[in-house]
């Protein structure tokens, strides 16, 4: 695991400036590689191979054939790939899945990335081809930032080793995104293939790009498709190929040549992924991890019953209003761009309290888009119910009377809403939902229903599981969940691998039947099946409840009102109708729809203070 850096000029001390920049990401080691017209850059975790052997960039030379290559991640079937190659000729002078990636690349080319296995993101610098070669894996779990104007590429693994490029000054205010700030107050952050800066991009999630060093051109494709939904019906079958599949994902997640420890909090994700290391370990000596809150978001009752469960070497530690109150700074300063899961605060100090003893960490991230675990997936489930309606019947409950209850999941007034939104084009139903009480942007309209149809097209037929694919492939994922473990753990230099990322549980998702995931009430049926005996019973059947701390109830006091107001007012000098969203009704209330939105305003102006450059500041 590491930082990347790079560019299509000359320029060694850039290269050792981005470095800096982001060298909480890899602590061990650093390199530069400097030719007449490219410039890579490298900060080194080292995971595998700890031997100079694995220092970066690295070059690899085959038959007359060379490449250079900067990689972030981890390639889990590298030693299945390294024997594939030796048999083809190829030899290795380290045991890093690095070297295997550009051998790979020079018996395969661009289609090599279909045999990774693993997260990851690099650039490989072909001087035959004078080109680029950058690669993201297939869910965006390792990041990849470039600037392209005219004839400059810049790439980094973080906003911030671009921004470094003090030249170019990118985060001058006048060069905000303002469609990318209206998808950051609709989502809660910038979704790829944008940032919230004009001319630097996100690459996407499975997509591979080639930048020609002569043309200055670019050219993208994705490499990788969801497959189209087709459902089996042997039940047998799937339970026993699905725990040999979580098996194999944890155990290939486990190779390492460093402390692995895990992530345990009391749910049904970390503890199965827990359950499943003790096949491969001693669970006595392997360290576990959690966090507790006060009162009703606390589950330290699950927690210990996982932990005395497996028996592991278990630290926990409780989080509370003054440590988010003495995280501002470091969250401002690690997220460059506006983020506001808030959740990532308590991750900050799961992965501080992580690195105390491990370098690598498994996590449950993913076990809900892949079995659908959210209540959205529910609602979706019935959606499709409730399209079964004849539309006349449909129309006539979509006008029922219903108080107005923003604080529930099954409330009266939403369920009068998904009667309204049920007769409208499918693609459009989040366009519309709550669109009375939201401020709804048309570019976030278009960009929602455009995955919509994209998830729609694998062939679901049930609405749950088109919600379950958006989440899975473009909403809580890509960009979102696994941006925040991505930027909270490497701030600690913190290794963070997650089973169920496994593509090919993507690929199994797409054979089991929605009905056998969610149905009206309840969630991620199969995974308890395909858990049972591996979890407590009492985390097996407990009731979904998510790494929630109370967040919401301290932005509602009112000693955060006046950075509200003020955030507010420089809101107001980019979009005045968003800006009267948040004063008239955001502002003025405390139900937990609007605190969502309370929220995004607040790590918006905790972004803007650090990040943004002021010409009135010169």
């Amino acid at each position: 695991m590491c930082g990347i850096n790079g560019f299509n000029f000359s320029d060694k001390t850039l290269a050792y400036a981005m470095n800096k920049a982001i060298k909480h990401r890899g602590p061990d080691d650093e390199g530069v590689f400097v030719d007449p017209e490219i410039t890579f850059g490298h900060v080194r975790l080292a995971v595998l191979d700890l031997s100079s052997a694995g220092k970066q960039p690295m070059t690899y030379n085959y038959a007359g054939k060379s490449a250079v290559i900067v990689f972030n991640g981890e390639i889990y079937n590298c030693v299945e790939l390294r024997t594939k190659l030796e048999k083809m000729g190829y030899k290795f002078d380290s045991k890093t899945d690095t070297e295997v990636i550009l051998a790979s690349y020079l018996a395969f080319g661009f289609d090599c990335v279909k045999d990774f296995n693993g997260m990851w993101a690099f650039v490989i610098y072909d001087p035959v081809k004078k080109i680029f070669f950058c690669s993201r894996d297939r869910l965006g779990v390792k990041p990849f930032y470039y600037f392209l104007d005219k004839d400059t590429f810049i790439f980094s693994s973080e906003l911030k080793g671009i921004l470094s490029h003090h030249k170019l000054l990118l985060n001058n205010v006048e060069n905000i995104n303002l469609d990318s700030l209206n998808l950051y107050f609709s989502l809660g952050y910038v979704p790829s293939p944008f940032t919230i800066f004009n001319k630097i991009f996100k690459l996407e999630p499975r997509q591979n790009l080639v930048f020609d060093l002569c043309s200055k051109s670019v050219n993208k494709w994705y490499y990788y498709n969801v497959p189209k939904y087709e459902p089996e019906y042997d039940h047998t079958k799937l339970i026993e190929e699905g725990r040999n599949l979580l098996k194999n994902a944890v155990e290939l997640r486990m190779v390492a040549d460093v402390s692995i420890g895990a992530f345990l909090s009391g749910g049904l994700d970390s503890t199965t992924t827990v359950g499943i290391m003790n096949q491969f370990t001693d669970i006595k000596n392997l360290h576990t991890f959690s966090i507790g809150f006060e009162g009703k978001y606390d589950e330290t009752h699950y927690i210990n019953i996982a932990k005395e469960c497996f028996g592991s070497r278990h630290h926990h530690e409780f989080f509370d209003q003054n440590d988010f109150e003495n995280l501002f700074k470091e969250y401002a300063e690690i997220f460059d761009e506006p983020f506001s899961d808030y959740s990532a605060f308590p991750t900050f100090t799961l992965c501080k309290l992580a690195r105390s003893y491990v370098t690598v960490a498994l996590s449950g991230d993913g076990g809900d888009e892949i079995f659908g675990g959210y209540p959205e997936h529910i609602n979706g489930y019935r959606l499709s119910l409730i399209l079964k309606i004849p539309r006349p019947l449909r129309i006539l409950l979509s006008k029922i009377p219903a108080k107005k209850n923003l604080d529930s999941y099954f409330s009266l007034y939403l369920l009068k809403n998904a009667f309204r939104v049920s007769l409208t084009k499918y693609s459009e139903f989040f366009s519309n939902a709550l669109d009375d009480d939201l401020q709804i942007p048309s570019f976030y309209k278009k960009w929602a229903s455009d995955r919509l149809d994209d998830c729609f097209k694998t062939g679901a037929k049930n609405f749950g599981e088109i919600l379950r694919l958006y989440d899975l492939m473009f909403n809580t994922l890509p960009d979102n969940y696994l941006a925040k473990v991505d930027k909270t753990s490497m701030a600690y230099a913190l290794e963070v691998r997650s089973p169920f990322l496994d593509y090919r549980f993507i690929n199994f998702s797409q054979r089991i039947p929605t009905e056998w995931k969610i149905d009206t009430f309840k969630s991620k049926k199969f995974m308890k099946e395909l858990t049972e005996g591996i979890v407590p019973k009492e985390i097996l059947h407990r009731r979904k409840k998510g790494f929630i701390p109370p967040v919401q109830d301290w932005i509602n006091k009112d000693c955060y009102n006046p950075f509200l107001e003020k955030t507010n007012e420089i809101l107001n000098t980019f979009d005045n109708e968003l800006a009267n969203f948040f004063k008239e009704k955001v502002l003025k209330n405390k139900n937990k729809l609007y605190g969502r939105y309370k929220i995004r305003l607040f790590m918006f102006g905790l972004w803007y203070d650090r990040w943004v450059y002021k010409p009135a500041e010169k």
